[in-house]
C-alpha cells in the first residue's frame, strides 16, 4: 500500500486561495502604465517593437511651422519673399473658428509617431488610476476622447499599439511570481 501525504498539497490550495487578486491585478496595471506610457507616448514603438508610423511632411509642416519660403501672390508686396518666421512661430490658422490666430508650436522635429503631439493623451494616462474591469484592473484614459484616439490610431496605423509587448509580459510575470513567493514565505 502506498501512502501519499496530501497536508502538503492543503497548505498550498490554502495560499493560493488567499491571494488578493484584485491587489495583485491593481499592481501589476499600475507597474505596467509607466512602461506603456514611455514605449508608446516617447518611444513611439508598436506592440511587436515596430515604429507606430511617420508623421507626413505635410502633417509635420502645419504642426511645426516649417513652410517653405514662398514668394507673395498678391497684396502689396506682390512677388516679394514671405518674411522668415521669427524662431517659435508657426504660422497662424488660415480657416475656421480661429482664423487669424496664432498656431501653436509644438517643436517637433522628429517624424516617428509617438502619440503625444499635444500630450493630452500621454498626460490623461498618467493622472488615470488603473481602470476596474471584469476580472481586474485595465490601463486607459478617464477621458473617452483620448480612448476613442486610442483605438482610431490602431487602425490608422494597421497594427496593435496597445497590445503588451514580450518585455511587458514578461514584468507582469516577474510581479505575479514576486507576490506569491511573498505569500509562501
Amino acid at each position: 500500500m502506498i501512502t501519499v501525504n496530501i497536508s502538503g498539497l492543503d497548505e498550498i490550495r490554502n495560499k493560493i486561495a488567499s491571494i488578493d487578486t484584485n491587489r495583485l491585478c491593481y499592481d501589476v496595471a499600475s507597474s505596467l502604465k509607466g512602461e506603456i506610457k514611455h514605449r508608446v507616448h516617447v518611444e513611439g514603438l508598436a506592440s511587436y517593437g515596430s515604429k507606430i508610423g511617420q508623421y507626413t511632411e505635410a502633417y509635420m509642416k502645419v504642426r511645426t511651422g516649417n513652410y517653405k519660403e514662398t514668394k507673395l501672390k498678391s497684396g502689396k508686396n506682390t512677388g516679394k519673399f514671405r518674411e522668415k518666421k521669427i524662431s517659435g512661430q508657426a504660422g497662424v490658422f488660415t480657416r475656421g473658428p480661429r482664423k487669424g490666430q496664432p498656431r501653436p508650436v509644438y517643436n517637433r522635429k522628429e517624424t516617428d509617431v509617438v502619440l503625444s503631439l499635444t500630450r493630452q493623451m500621454e498626460m490623461d494616462m498618467v493622472a488615470t488610476n488603473p481602470i476596474p474591469v471584469e476580472n481586474g484592473f485595465g490601463i486607459g484614459y478617464s477621458n473617452e476622447f483620448n480612448y476613442d484616439k486610442a483605438i482610431w490610431n490602431e487602425e490608422r496605423y494597421g497594427k496593435p499599439i496597445w497590445d503588451l509587448t514580450k518585455e511587458e509580459n514578461e514584468l507582469v510575470r516577474n510581479i505575479v511570481s514576486i507576490y506569491v513567493n511573498e505569500i509562501n514565505n
